[in-house]
């Protein structure tokens, strides 16, 4: 193994009652959390459920900048990131603006431990994102995993065969995320280390 990917929300930070309440006021977008959840199911980008597909995202990102970028981070999970540095290339891929997300690692002193940080405005599909860092890096999928907390990503991670640690504690279920088969299922950040 020589790469850790990282998917953003759910599971570097908890940012799913955030992104409710903001999405409601930047676009007047008020999903009930069972509909949030389901938005995930898939591609973010590709969700049928209205307003999503034809949504100003740079414009989003912009308006939540200054908030998520002052989100703290848990001390666990730095531990975690600090730690995992020691041993592997870290990367993420999000559908999180990258400026957002730079920022918010920048604030909680953790932006050097990634190598590259990929997000909406590299490409809003993750299959892409993943074959980017296959390429630009000189890996392949079997030196890598993924580490997400949503079907949707596992699915995409699937599409080129890269293996993913599903965390039960963010946005999707246990049985939601079983439904990707992923290749480990954790619940917590600290069981990271243990699985990959």
């Amino acid at each position: 193994m020589k790469a850790v990917i990282f998917d953003f929300d759910g599971v570097i930070h908890d940012t799913f009652d955030f992104h409710r309440k903001k999405l409601e006021e930047y676009a007047g977008l008020t999903l009930s959390e069972q509909d949030f959840r389901d938005i995930h199911n898939g591609n973010f980008f590709k969700s049928t459920v209205a307003g999503i597909q034809n949504m100003n995202w740079l414009g989003y990102r912009d308006y939540i900048n200054l908030d998520i970028a002052a989100l703290k981070i848990k001390d666990n999970i730095k531990k975690v990131l600090l730690e995992l540095n020691n041993r592997y290339e870290l990367f993420i891929v999000t559908s999180g603006g990258t400026k957002n997300i730079s920022d918010y690692l920048k604030n909680n002193n953790v932006l050097d431990v990634f190598k590259e940080i990929l997000g909406l405005e590299a490409n809003k599909m993750k299959v892409d994102k993943f074959n980017f860092i296959f390429n630009r890096y000189a890996l392949v999928p079997a030196d890598c995993i993924f580490v997400t907390d949503t079907l949707g990503d596992i699915l995409e991670a699937n599409t080129v065969n890269l293996k993913t640690i599903a965390i039960d504690s963010g946005f999707h279920n246990r049985e939601t995320l079983e439904r990707g088969n992923p290749f480990r299922m954790i619940s917590s950040m600290e069981e990271l280390s243990d699985n990959i």
